[in-house]
């Protein structure tokens, strides 16, 4: 059902509701009116009561003849009606016995402690009243259908301007997503309403500009992939073209050309398949409790040798020997290492590399957390550059020889693999000054207070 519909027939229901609510109101308000008009001349009817309980006592318990009495007290009121036993004994007025009985206010009449007749009447006021209602009522029909046309106009033309105001934005919000679906950049949505349309709008919008990135990110990647496949594959194929034309066998001097383009092939696939798989949150994390310690000894051994073919001074210190934290053994060496041969790559021979591990508590987390700092005396990083190092195939150093450099992926896979440990990682430097990258990781709740040890150079 369309939403113009709906408040047509909302407000079909809500006039006929309003005409009943009217009618009752009317048919209260008499009522009320009646009784008022008793309080507040209540001395008067009770003095009509009693002179018809005086003469009943005065003729010996018996109303015989009351019809052609004459009562003082009537003269206050419009209608007067003795009604005994179901028999009308005494009447003053222009109404309608019956009309009476159902309209005036009534009057019990006691002998004692036994009632013996019942007083219908209307004093002046409650009398106009009355009428006032009884003409009410005889021209209410055709007020009532006066105006419950000319309402029903009024309705239908304020429901159609509503109707087509609030359908508006809808209108606006459709056509929106039809062109969301029909891959349109420009998409416009209502958005600056301060309503809930305004507010869906926005939702729709951010998603339509997570869509818009996402599929950017999807063509750049398979962009940055296409790129970084076709180098070692136009080497591998050149060197195979060259043998084939000539007849020659591959030198070893080829052979070992080819299997590094190969590897290189072999290690961008699966860096790509590790981080898609991070990023989509597709590998399940399966974390024991690791001695943060050792697995940094674990990472500088590996990378020493890294480091010392470029005569750099790579030194590692640590307050404590054991700081505990929960984390997937692969992953966490896999983020350190990453990190370590970065750090390496970027400082020049004679330079020197610092790391440090210790505990540091961050109040506003209320967490205890392990810090991993690795300080270099390398190139540094420019401001331009620095917001973008954890982006996928982004290489600071534009000039690096691919030979020399690795494929733009390694710190983009220390974050995600950082990240899925509830950690983070900070990075400070500045060109020609060097850089500090800072990994931080939770502390397990098991882990020992410090106990002071210096990990050995």
């Amino acid at each position: 059902m369309k939403i113009r519909t709906k408040l047509i027939l909302s407000m079909s229901v809500l006039l006929v509701f309003i005409l009943l609510f009217l009618l009752a109101v009317t048919h209260i308000q008499f009522y009320i009116s009646r009784d008022y008009a008793y309080r507040e001349d209540k001395a008067v009817f009770e003095a009509l009561r009693q002179e018809f309980e005086r003469y009943y006592a005065e003729h010996g318990g018996s109303w015989e003849q009351v019809g052609a009495a004459e009562f003082k007290r009537t003269r206050g009121f419009a209608e007067v009606l003795l009604y005994v036993d179901g028999v009308p004994l005494y009447r003053q007025g222009r109404l309608g016995v019956d009309e009476l009985r159902n309209e005036g206010y009534k009057l019990a009449i006691f002998s004692g402690e036994r009632k013996v007749g019942r007083l219908y009447v209307m004093n002046d006021k409650q009398y106009k009243t009355y009428e006032f209602k009884k003409m009410w009522y005889g021209i209410l029909p055709a007020i009532g259908r006066a105006s419950l046309l000319f309402t029903c106009a009024a309705a239908l033309l304020t429901i159609f301007l509503l109707s087509w105001r609030l359908t508006r934005p809808i209108r606006r919000i459709i056509q929106g997503i039809e062109g969301v679906k029909k891959g349109a950049r420009d998409v416009s949505f209502p958005v600056r309403r301060k309503d809930e349309f305004g507010a869906i709008s926005r939702a729709l919008r951010d998603m339509n500009e997570s869509l818009a990135n996402a599929e950017r990110a999807r063509k750049q990647l398979l962009s940055d992939v296409a790129h970084e496949l076709r180098t070692p594959l136009m080497i591998i194929q050149g060197e195979l073209e060259l043998v084939q034309e000539t007849g020659d066998t591959l030198s070893p001097a080829k052979q070992s050309s080819i299997l590094d383009e190969v590897l290189r092939l072999s290690r961008l696939v699966n860096e790509v398949l590790d981080l898609s798989k991070l990023e989509a949150g597709m590998n399940e994390l399966r974390p024991e409790p690791e001695n943060l310690a050792a697995l940094l000894e674990d990472v500088a051994e590996k990378t020493r040798f890294l480091a010392e073919d470029k005569q750099i001074l790579l030194t590692i210190h640590g307050a404590e020997d054991e700081i505990l934290v929960k984390a997937e053994k692969p992953r966490i060496l896999q983020a350190l290492y990453n990190l370590l041969t970065n750090a390496v790559y970027y400082t020049n021979s004679g330079g020197r590399i610092q790391v440090s591990l210790d505990r540091e508590w961050h109040p506003d987390k209320h967490q205890q957390y392990a810090r991993i700092r690795i300080e270099d005396s390398g190139v540094g990083i420019s401001a331009a550059d620095l917001p973008h190092i954890f982006d996928r195939f982004y290489r600071a150093d534009h000039a690096r020889a691919r030979p020399t450099g690795g494929t733009g992926l390694g710190l983009a896979i220390a974050q995600q693999n950082v990240l899925v440990h509830q950690g983070w990682i900070d990075v400070q430097s500045e060109a020609g000054q060097g850089s500090v990258f800072t990994v931080y990781l939770p502390i397990h709740p098991s882990s020992s207070e410090p106990k002071g040890k210096n990990l050995h150079p």
